[in-house]
């Protein structure tokens, strides 16, 4: 098997989202941003993902996520008028959404399934 990577295209954001949503197991995912006026930030490193949607009303993408043992979706992250959005599905389970919007900023949302714990 191989890596894939795809474009979503603009009409399908909320339903591939919404799906995704429905599927996906509990991850750690790391967020984020890099442009050239903004460097390279780091959002989050380690944090459950609790959620991704696409409001095509308000043209934001919002990631909802938790860091483990504190208050559900504590944090969210939001990418305002998405241009593109083009995700890679690795053969190890893990994937990588990168999403640019207006300002050529890029959001790089990673994620992976979280590790089994190791039987007793």
């Amino acid at each position: 098997m191989t890596d894939t990577t795809q474009e979503i295209p603009r009409d399908d954001w909320r339903r591939y989202f919404d799906e995704l949503a429905k599927r996906l197991p509990t991850v750690d995912v790391t967020v984020e941003v890099i442009g050239s006026d903004v460097g390279d930030q780091l959002i989050g490193q380690r944090l459950r993902l609790t959620g991704m949607t696409y409001d095509n009303k308000d043209d934001v993408l919002v990631v909802g996520l938790d860091a483990p043992g504190g208050s559900p979706e504590e944090l969210q992250h939001f990418v305002y008028s998405p241009q593109r959005i083009e995700v890679t599905e690795n053969d190890d389970g893990s994937s990588v959404v990168e999403v640019e919007d207006a300002e050529d900023h890029k959001t790089i949302i990673s994620y992976a399934p979280v590790p089994a714990l190791p039987p007793e």
